[in-house]
């Protein structure tokens, strides 16, 4: 049992998760030696080399189908054009450390206290991030439809971002089994800054996912009551972001075109050519990199991406790389689905669902908040964030702490009434 996980770890953790939303904002001279997550990734990784044993316990079942994935790309990028032999090692280098850190943050994420604390540095930095877009710092305008985001960040990426933070603050003060009742008042006030930042990025894949998340909310486990009570406050939060998307001349402008007239923004011309490619090598696909330049080929362009994370899979790797990597991710909804019953409670089954309607629209294979939340979701299901002994001590209350200090055998578990509200706490005595 870890007892004494080193400050630096801890605090490198929530640096590195609280810098991810920014991961497209650089300056002249991170640029040069690659983005601010990256720099501080890394040194995250120099700081659990310190402690191994914590940092790198054997990984999830998940971890190894997404390595198979990897080193599949590393074998059809070696057969690819020389020309294209640089870009493919930079994404091959960016996919082996996302790995990495989605090993060492699952081991950190099955730590209740620590992860609850990496939910709320990750709202904190949305809500930066929010600030920001409603103000109008740094934010640019994207088309002639009046989209806008943010330190010339792609727009539906920076409104998925949100949106996962979004769905983090209302699941951490509802979605949990314990209802985190002192932040209640922050999460109202701080919901409208969020969600009128998404709303003004004109992103409809985000807002679809979004809704689809907060809904899964209602999944919870406890009493009809909790659930009735959280199925009115997802309805209620549902009901204002459409309020404000219609409100909204962007939003608005393009969810009409999407219901009457059927708009994709192109993408149904991108999937059409997309699974040509795939029915021309539905084996092994057309390696990393190059499925991009075929595809922009076919569309009269230099490079294109699919705008899908299924398609791009298929495209890339062929049904040889999809049962590895899909197989991974259906070990996630597994996952996602065991946790319902455990601490963190609907919030997984919640980001997943958003992530999968992400996906439909999106390629997040290399972002790194992917892989973190990956390892989120991963560890929520984990066994071992079950046991309170497990737990290291200095992250404890205190009457457990003086239970395993004084050698007693007594254990406490605290549990919440989700109807009432009232907190009970038990202790048992191990003979």
């Amino acid at each position: 049992m870890p007892e004494n996980l080193l400050p630096s770890i801890r605090y490198a953790f929530y640096l590195f998760v609280f810098s991810i939303p920014f991961e497209t904002v650089s300056t002249e001279t991170v640029s040069i030696i690659g983005s601010i997550p990256m720099l501080i990734g890394m040194a995250l990784t120099g700081a659990a080399l310190l402690q191994p044993r914590i940092c790198f316990n054997p990984p999830p079942g998940a971890f190894w189908c997404f390595v198979g994935y990897l080193i599949l790309c590393l074998v059809l990028g070696t057969t690819q054009n020389l020309d294209y032999m640089r870009p493919v090692l930079v994404k091959l280098f960016t996919l082996a450390q996302s790995l990495v850190l989605m090993w060492i943050c699952f081991n950190l994420f099955r730590y209740p206290e620590i992860c609850r604390g990496a939910l709320l540095v990750f709202v904190a930095s949305c809500v930066i991030l929010s600030v920001f877009q409603v103000v109008g710092t740094g934010t640019v305008s994207v088309g002639r439809e009046g989209r806008s985001s943010l330190f010339g960040d792609n727009a539906n990426t920076l409104a998925a971002t949100l949106s996962l933070g979004l769905i983090a603050l209302v699941g951490i003060t509802y979605g949990r089994i314990t209802i985190e009742r002192r932040i209640t008042l922050i999460a109202w006030t701080v919901f409208p800054i969020i969600g009128t930042a998404i709303i003004m990025t004109g992103s409809r894949g985000a807002l679809l996912g979004l809704v689809s998340g907060i809904a899964l909310l209602i999944i919870r486990d406890g009493t009809w009551g909790a659930k009735l009570k959280v199925g009115s406050i997802a309805v209620l939060a549902i009901g204002f972001l459409m309020l404000t998307a219609l409100s909204n001349d962007t939003m608005r402008t393009r969810l009409e075109r999407s219901l009457y007239q059927g708009d994709t923004a192109g993408r149904d011309k991108i999937h059409a050519h997309a699974w040509g490619m795939f029915y021309q090598k539905p084996m092994l696909g057309w390696g990393p990199v190059y499925y991009q330049v075929e595809l922009g080929s076919r569309l009269g362009r230099t490079v294109r991406d699919p705008h899908s994370l299924y398609l791009t899979v298929l495209t890339e790797t062929g049904l040889l790389g999809s049962v590895l990597f899909f197989g991974g991710l259906g070990l996630l909804i597994r996952a996602a689905w065991q946790a319902r019953l455990r601490i963190e409670g609907a919030l997984p089954m919640a980001m997943m669902g958003c992530f999968l309607i992400f996906f439909l629209s999106g390629s997040w294979q290399n972002r790194k908040l992917f892989w973190v939340l990956t390892a989120y979701v991963l560890a929520s299901a984990s066994q071992f964030r079950e046991s309170a002994q497990q737990v290291p001590v200095q992250f404890s209350d205190p009457i457990t702490v003086a239970a395993q200090r004084s050698g007693t055998g007594v254990s406490f578990s605290e549990t919440t009434d989700a109807g009432s509200g009232k907190v009970s706490t038990r202790g048992e005595r191990s003979t």
